[in-house]
């Protein structure tokens, strides 16, 4: 007989069980159909902040890049420049600049996006750059021509009212160090403070036409991957639909003739031994077509997967390759693992595509899979010791296994194992995200 896919699971007729309802209707937040044709149509107000953030995210790595090149150049120029240097204080602020952007570095690393850290970077630059212009001779320091350059990094990272509330910072601190000299020069005071808004007035357009721009690009990966949502979960809805015809008229099909065969043995066996024979060896092969019946539609439908979990039907889906291979295979699950639906079906999925693989062409001797919680959300981890990662472009497993888990706002990784082999790594969030935006995206690259 056919071994059950799960221990309460023993007679043919068992084991084919229909579907479950359906329970992967899509969230109201995903996108409209109507505005899939169209992503500047769908450019809402979340899609508008998103690109918000990610442009100064963004902005900020290049501040952060800018204040390097900043603070190499800025002794050199302080030392050719005729003004006086105050060396003493001129050093103690590059050495005070140097840590505060180590700082903001490491928190950009830590992926901070909040956006005070915008507003508190534009203030402290603007500190910075007056103390040293003070050092380096007030409003004749060449370092005031800083202040041009430091606006235009202002005005990628911030709003313009927000921007030009830190040019009135910069025309206040550059009256201060126009105070602090023996004689005012009111010209030189105007033509100084002129150059700080002029680069607010040339740059803020150029900066909202990009965020624009931005907005439009990430509404359309925002379609883009509701529609794929769609299409994977109407694929989904076919395999249900395939896998209950396959049981109603198959799988009753096939427990009346293997029942039928079992009656007919009985009768024929005392009268004629070479009819019994035949009559076991149908037996026998319809009992073959029922497990692998039952594998098909596993593989079609996972029954467990809906019954008992996301735990339970990787179990059995290890219990399945351990018979078509001599893997050893090893599983790290809690039992109460339960990702919501949609994502318990990617996961699943990636699992029956990577270890397949696995099987067919990595040569491996053991393959460990893991899953867990990490970073709010969900993580499946596939690692073997075969060959390796191939070189060759991915195939069409592997990029479904990709627009699965993005299409629900994650991440998907392929890379080398930590001593041999290949590594594969999915990670979805909880909830998922369904039609946002994922900047990890395919669609994004």
């Amino acid at each position: 007989m056919a071994i059950p896919l799960s221990g309460r699971r023993s007679s043919a007729a068992e084991a084919l069980q229909p579907a479950p309802p359906d329970d992967f209707a899509p969230p109201a937040a995903s996108v409209p159909p109507a505005q899939l044709g169209s992503p500047s149509a769908s450019v809402g107000d979340d899609t508008v902040a998103d690109a918000e953030v990610r442009f100064r995210f963004a902005a900020e790595g290049l501040a952060v890049r800018l204040r390097w090149l900043s603070l190499a150049a800025i002794p050199v120029l302080a030392w050719l420049a005729p003004a006086p240097v105050a060396w003493g204080p001129f050093f103690a602020l590059m050495a005070t600049a140097v840590a505060y952007n180590f700082a903001v570095a490491f928190s950009l690393s830590r992926g901070s996006q909040r956006p005070h850290l915008s507003y508190g970077t534009a203030l402290v630059d603007s500190l910075y750059l007056a103390g040293m212009s003070y050092c380096s001779g007030a409003l004749d320091s060449i370092l005031t021509t800083f202040m041009c350059l430091a606006m235009v990094s202002v005005c990628m990272r911030l709003p313009l009212r927000t921007a030009l509330g830190i040019v009135g910072v910069y025309a206040a601190e550059l009256a201060i160090l126009a105070a602090t000299e023996h004689r005012f020069r009111p010209g030189l005071l105007v033509a100084k403070m002129s150059y700080v808004f002029l680069a607010v007035a040339f740059v803020t357009p150029l900066v909202e036409e990009a965020r624009a721009r931005l907005a439009e690009v990430l509404a359309g990966h925002a379609a883009q991957r509701s529609l794929l949502h769609r299409l994977l979960r109407s694929a989904e809805e076919e395999r249900r639909r395939i896998a209950g015809d396959l049981h109603d008229r198959g799988g009753g099909a096939l427990f009346t003739l293997l029942h039928g065969l079992r009656r007919l043995r009985e009768v024929v066996h005392p009268r004629d031994a070479a009819a019994a024979v035949e009559v076991d060896r149908l037996i026998g092969t319809t009992e073959a077509t029922v497990k692998d019946l039952r594998t098909f539609l596993a593989d079609l439908r996972p029954q467990l997967l809906d019954d008992l979990g996301i735990a339970e039907a990787l179990r059995d889906l290890l219990t399945r390759e351990r018979a078509l291979s001599s893997i050893r295979f090893t599983l790290e699950i809690d039992a109460d693992s339960r990702p919501e639906p949609e994502s318990a079906l990617a996961f699943y999925r990636v699992a029956q595509e990577a270890l397949t693989n696995v099987r067919r062409h990595a040569g491996a001797r053991a393959t460990a899979v893991r899953f867990a919680r990490s970073d709010g959300g969900w993580q499946l981890t596939i690692e073997d010791d075969g060959r390796g990662v191939a070189t060759r472009a991915p195939g069409l497993g592997l990029r479904t296994m990709r627009e699965r888990v993005e299409a629900l706002g994650g991440r998907l990784w392929i890379g080398a194992a930590v001593v041999r082999g290949t590594r594969v790594s999915a990670w979805v969030p909880d909830p998922p995200q369904l039609g946002l935006g994922n900047a990890h995206s395919s669609f994004s690259r």
